[in-house]
């Protein structure tokens, strides 16, 4: 059983092992329609990441999009990763975890 966290990344991967460190999303044995998905959503999720917290209320809608694209991509994750992971989502434009269930 792996422990990840998925959460948006200015420079790095958005997988994290929580006992370790960054995972490489090309490393894992996904499917390639799931890696695309991941990597389309985390380059939109970035361009929230040097925004202050005036700019992130004005685009707290689009935030929230981005955070339940990635909560749905999160619970995709987690059944796709051989052996089973347990997955936390991070939430960068609001700077907390968000429940996944």
């Amino acid at each position: 059983m792996k422990y990840l966290t998925l959460a948006p990344d200015y420079t790095r991967s958005c997988i994290k092992d929580e006992f370790s460190e960054i995972i490489e999303i090309k490393s894992l044995s996904l499917p390639d329609d799931f890696k695309t998905q991941l990597e389309d959503w985390h380059i939109e999720y970035r361009k929230i990441i040097p925004l202050d917290e005036a700019e992130r209320i004005k685009k707290s809608q689009l935030i929230d999009k981005l955070d339940k694209v990635g909560i749905s991509l999160t619970k995709q994750l987690s059944m796709l990763i051989e052996g089973g992971a347990k997955i936390k989502y991070f939430s960068e434009g609001h700077l907390k975890y968000l429940p996944i269930d």
